[in-house]
């Protein structure tokens, strides 16, 4: 079996692994005939589970109404929680409908992106342009969503993350539009522009016509949740991972299967880019028909939310290294040298 030790200079070096640490080259090619086969049956679409996209409609509409009506903290906060999951996961459907997930109908499945990204000015047509290149150019210097591209030096790699954590989605709302209009076509450039006004127009008509405390409580609340919910997310799926290996440069958190199933499964971040083709709700199948490729690759696959951010703490207060990947602990007899 192929191998290749990254050195680590000391045990702060992320990888919680003191003596250094090994990743073994282990890919889509080297899976046996009966897995391949398996999983590519579970490609085939479910339309039944597109009735999701009303279920986080509805969560959202409920929650807001919960938070307006009742005159209780405990309420309004259960109500901003629970309306910003599902509006956080409505960016995820309108990924799925990227991938054309929902129908295999481009046009059809454009639309239904759209209808996901209005209340949370989610540009869908601009993600159809730019999400393939992240795909193509995974955590390489062309790869637009790589963190990790903005600076090698640990120190400013280290604050680079403090603000991913707390605000970069709202850069990443503008950011997806204007490269989408950068590297579009002229129709593609025309479609963007017009998307992002109809989207900004809708909302701004709920300011004018509805009372200001249902926009603050039913909207823009739940709307800050859905963003730090999208941080976490972000950094979670390819933050501190090793690039150049397909079983490493992302990563999975296989948390609670209720949370799970409220996040569409965007978590089973390693299935998704081994099989972008594979819709949401067979991407927990994927995950354990792999189990015995995960640990030959070592990749990085948490059981929590919880358990990750307590070492993405560590590591921003260590100081975080460029293409060093965190390893879960209970991985780490089977990673570490």
């Amino acid at each position: 079996m192929e191998t290749s030790t990254i050195a680590v200079n000391k045990p702060s070096d992320l990888y919680f692994c003191p003596e250094g640490d090994v990743t073994r080259v282990v890919g889509r090619k080297d899976f046996p005939a009966e897995k391949k086969q398996a999983i590519r049956a579970l490609h085939t679409l479910d339309k039944r589970w597109n009735w999701v996209l009303l279920l986080h409609y509805g969560i959202w509409i409920l929650s807001a109404a919960g938070s307006i009506a009742f005159d209780n903290p405990v309420i309004s906060i259960l109500g901003y929680l629970a309306g910003g999951l599902s509006l956080s996961t409505l960016s995820v459907l309108s990924h799925e409908s990227s991938h054309n997930l929902f129908t295999r109908n481009p046009k059809i499945d454009r639309w239904i992106g759209f209808l996901c990204g209005i209340p949370i000015l989610f540009s869908a047509m601009g993600y159809r342009i730019m999400h393939p290149i992240h795909h193509k150019y995974l955590r390489s210097s062309e790869d637009p969503d790589d963190i990790e591209n903005t600076t090698k030096d640990p120190l400013l790699l280290r604050w680079v993350y403090v603000f991913v954590f707390f605000l970069s989605v709202y850069l990443y709302l503008v950011m997806v539009p204007a490269n989408a209009v950068r590297k579009g076509t002229t129709r593609q450039k025309v479609e963007v522009i017009a998307e992002f006004l109809a989207m900004a127009g809708i909302v701004a008509m709920g300011w004018v016509f509805l009372p200001s405390q249902w926009m603050i409580e039913g909207w823009l609340l739940p709307l800050i949740v859905a963003g730090q919910v999208a941080n976490i997310r972000g950094i979670a799926e390819h933050g501190m991972t090793t690039s150049g290996n397909e079983m490493t440069d992302t990563r999975t958190v296989a948390t609670h299967p209720v949370l799970s199933f409220m996040m569409c499964n965007i978590n089973y971040h390693i299935e998704h880019h081994l099989y972008p083709g594979v819709p949401w709700y067979n991407l927990p199948k994927v995950h354990k028909i792999l189990q015995e490729e995960y640990q030959k690759a070592g990749s990085s696959v948490y059981t929590s939310y919880g358990e990750f951010l307590k070492d993405v703490l560590k590591a921003i207060v260590s100081g975080v290294f460029s293409n060093r990947r965190l390893i879960p602990e209970h991985i780490r007899e089977h990673v570490c040298v």
